[in-house]
């Protein structure tokens, strides 16, 4: 056998080779379509597009000046601290305290109502490699969700990929990382789907989804009400993925949207950071 492959022609195995990485061009894109179409297939089933959905593709709500965004108020339950409120609605500290006139982040009380501002006072990806600053560069949505995972590396972005159409972010964190619902919502499916692994879909009020992908493990079933925030899932490798990442897409009216239009920019400490490099 050893004498077959040395006297093979060079050509030939070039062309062979080139043929193999054609064939699985091609399988990869076909995987990426089954996968895309699974999760299409059960939003549909579980009534997550509207009613217009079926008519007229329709676009997101335009952006608005966040400025002017009416607060949220948050009633403190046990066990929560500023941090993890401001995490869980994508604001800085430092902006959650000032708003409520909280000098320590130690006052916080069980059942405390706070303001959650509207504005996300961003200026900077404090200090974020280059590819993140053009990762970020998009447009906001009107519409604001919270990060899924509180510490991580955006590695991957939305768009073309590999020639392929990737319809989310990769977010790499370590494995057992706890993943939390963007938003509150109805989860309409958990399970396994061909390329995103263990997953879950949201459905969130007016018209959106979110899909949470390569999950180790899943703490939701279908039909349970989720708060904004709350873990549902934990960071993984299940499905096609080179590593532990969560893979994360924002759809309205069945279509994907860059996530990262509707997620606040990290601040100068992020607990999320863009790799230099994405690929996940």
């Amino acid at each position: 056998m050893a004498g077959v492959v040395a006297n093979e022609d060079a050509g030939e195995r070039k062309t062979d080779s080139t043929a193999q990485s054609a064939m699985r061009a091609r399988r990869s894109r076909a995987n990426s379509a089954l996968a895309t179409i699974s999760v299409l297939a059960i939003m549909a089933a579980s009534g997550a597009f509207s009613a217009c959905a079926s008519s007229a593709a329709r676009n997101p709500p335009t952006s608005r000046n966040a400025a002017n965004a009416p607060p949220v108020e948050h009633v403190v339950r046990p066990g929560e601290t500023v941090y993890h409120i401001a995490h869980a609605y994508g604001v800085s500290v430092h902006r959650l305290l000032e708003v409520n006139h909280l000098n320590d982040a130690r006052d916080l009380r069980v059942g405390q109502s706070l303001l959650i501002p509207g504005a996300y006072g961003y200026a900077s990806l404090g200090g974020a490699a280059p590819y993140g600053d053009a990762l970020w560069n998009v447009p906001r949505a009107s519409r604001q969700f919270a990060w899924p995972v509180w510490s991580g590396s955006v590695t991957s972005g939305f768009g073309v990929r590999h020639g392929t159409m990737h319809d989310g972010i990769d977010i790499a964190a370590p494995s057992g990382t706890p993943v939390h619902a963007a938003d509150a919502g109805t989860v309409v499916f958990t399970g396994r789907l061909n390329g995103y692994g263990n997953t879950v879909i949201i459905r969130h009020t007016d018209s959106y989804v979110t899909v949470y992908g390569h999950n180790s493990h899943i703490l939701v079933s279908p039909g349970m009400a989720v708060a904004r925030g709350q873990t549902i899932a934990a960071v993984g490798t299940s499905g096609r993925t080179t590593g532990p990442n969560l893979h994360f897409e924002v759809r309205y009216d069945n279509r994907a949207y860059n996530p990262l239009s509707y997620l606040a920019p990290p601040g100068p400490s992020p607990g999320v950071s863009f790799a230099r490099n994405g690929g996940s």
